[in-house]
């Protein structure tokens, strides 16, 4: 699942001309660099909720979907959240007793879904949240894991005596099919599901993955970026850095 339906609010005046997810990062769609790196895990369908501009942005995605991917889209005529979405989208998934891979559709990461597949089977957890450390957690919402890689805490609440360390969320999740039942028809899907699933000790994982990551939420993060790729300082598979940047 590739979530792409955001408004991109604070990447503007950028996502006036056109929905973040198809804003251009190194010339290419911004999400595209999502769905290669589903592609390049092994993933063969990828289901793309869209709310602004739905044509627009499935026309630009369908372009860059990678070889051998089944592309569709769940189109949401009032913005569902995260875990409306999700919701919404999973009649178009192709095996419905099958975890499902989320990944933002406004981020470059490239984690290890492989790995953090198979724990998630391994440990038979409701859900899978990729996490990365981060020296100020609590501005990303501070997820708290305890020595065996359960989350014990959401946004630094509850306060948990098992927690040993405070991490950053980076979007990327892994569903199991029975997780579906504890999403919103509307909002967010930690402050909903997750929230319900820590409450009630239902076992939620935790893997660390310290892959570069960034975000692109405002215009400065987006030119920073953007000059990264082009130096190398910030390295993706396809995009060659220019000589002398």
């Amino acid at each position: 699942m590739l979530l792409a339906a955001g408004l991109g609010t604070r990447l503007r005046p950028l996502t006036d001309l056109r929905p973040k997810p198809i804003v251009p990062v190194a010339n290419r769609p911004l999400a595209g660099f999502a769905m290669e790196h589903l592609a390049r895990s092994g993933v063969r369908s990828i289901v793309a909720n869209t709310h602004p501009r739905p044509e627009l942005v499935e026309s630009s995605l369908i372009t860059v979907c990678p070889e051998g991917v089944d592309l569709r889209f769940s189109r949401e005529t009032t913005l569902l959240g995260t875990g409306g979405g999700l919701r919404k989208a999973r009649p178009s998934f192709d095996d419905p007793h099958s975890p499902v891979i989320v990944m933002n559709g406004d981020t470059l990461f490239a984690p290890d879904l492989v790995r953090a597949h198979e724990a998630h089977l391994a440990r038979g957890a409701v859900a899978t949240m990729i996490l990365r450390p981060t020296d100020q957690p609590e501005r990303f919402g501070a997820i708290g894991i305890d020595q065996h890689d359960r989350v014990r805490s959401l946004l630094g609440t509850p306060i948990d005596r098992r927690v040993r360390q405070s991490l950053m969320f980076t979007g990327v999740q892994i569903l199991s099919p029975d997780a579906f039942s504890a999403l919103p028809e509307s909002g967010c899907v930690i402050r909903s599901a997750y929230r319900h699933w820590v409450d009630s000790d239902a076992p939620v994982l935790a893997v660390i993955d310290e892959s570069p990551w960034a975000d692109l939420g405002t215009v400065a993060e987006y030119h920073r970026l953007n000059l990264e790729l082009a130096s190398g300082s910030f390295t993706w598979p396809g995009v060659e850095p220019c000589d002398g940047c």
